[in-house]
């Protein structure tokens, strides 16, 4: 694919959703001659562009080619907090562009095979030429105030000892700032005013730009919707419950920069 392996390249190779990575002399991606020991393996691979002025590939192989001793696959979420902050961006996108490919092959309208685009991440039937696009799903994620207290909340899922905020997807047809009051009252029965925008951020698991807002309490009693919500409740700034599972998400964000103005 690339026609200048004689320059510095990094690789982000992924398989069964697991990013390859070395642990010789420490923690590093693939370069060059990685890549072209496993080249015979690849089912695809996507230029992303340029990061620290080095070209950035992302790539997948095969759930059946047996990784030497010096390569180890990570889970992604781990990956992300071992590769920090500078890499989340590109790391996300790689994923996201494997995700995409792998997940389109065929159109969902027709039927009929794609083809990839090598100039643009799109996928086109090669029947009724519908084209498929890289999936961005908004979501929005709140840090709701109250006083010198914070509602924190447990899902089901998450790990023991692991809160976070209340967040969720945006519905068709609905703004973000309907969807945060939306939300916070089908999961906790509560409403929020004066909403204040923080940031965004991607979280590909599988396809979120996550839109953060901060809230006050506004009314009502916490009641949980137990199909979302395993546990909640309203904690001082000093005394939270635990922290989401992931340094480098929005949500860790959010709560640093809460915690700084409250202690600052």
């Amino acid at each position: 694919m690339a026609n200048d392996q004689d320059q510095p390249h990094q690789w982000l190779i992924f398989q069964d959703d697991k990013l390859i990575i070395k642990r010789d002399k420490g923690i590093s991606l693939p370069g060059n001659l990685e890549r072209q020991a496993l080249q015979h393996d690849l089912t695809r691979e996507h230029l992303l562009g340029e990061f620290n002025g080095i070209k950035i590939y992302c790539a997948e192989i095969t759930t059946i080619t047996i990784l030497d001793i010096t390569y180890d696959a990570i889970p992604f979420r781990e990956a992300l907090n071992v590769l920090g902050d500078d890499w989340f961006t590109v790391v996300s996108k790689a994923f996201t562009i494997i995700n995409w490919d792998r997940n389109h092959q065929f159109c969902g309208r027709c039927g009929h095979p794609t083809t990839h685009n090598q100039t643009l991440f799109d996928r086109e039937c090669t029947h009724c030429h519908l084209h498929f696009y890289p999936r961005i799903s908004p979501s929005i994620i709140v840090l709701i105030q109250k006083g010198d207290e914070l509602l924190m909340a447990r899902s089901p899922h998450f790990s023991k000892g692991v809160y976070g905020l209340i967040a969720g997807f945006v519905e068709a047809g609905e703004s973000v700032e309907e969807a945060v009051h939306r939300e916070v009252y089908e999961e906790t029965q509560l409403r929020v005013k004066n909403l204040r925008y923080f940031g965004s951020q991607t979280w590909p698991f599988p396809d979120s730009l996550m839109i953060g807002f901060f809230a006050d309490y506004d009314s009502g009693d916490l009641i949980i919707d137990p199909t979302e919500i395993e546990e909640a409740g309203w904690y001082h700034y000093n005394n939270l419950p635990g922290r989401p599972n992931s340094k480098v998400s929005i949500a860790s964000n959010m709560l640093d920069h809460y915690l700084k103005q409250q202690q600052g």
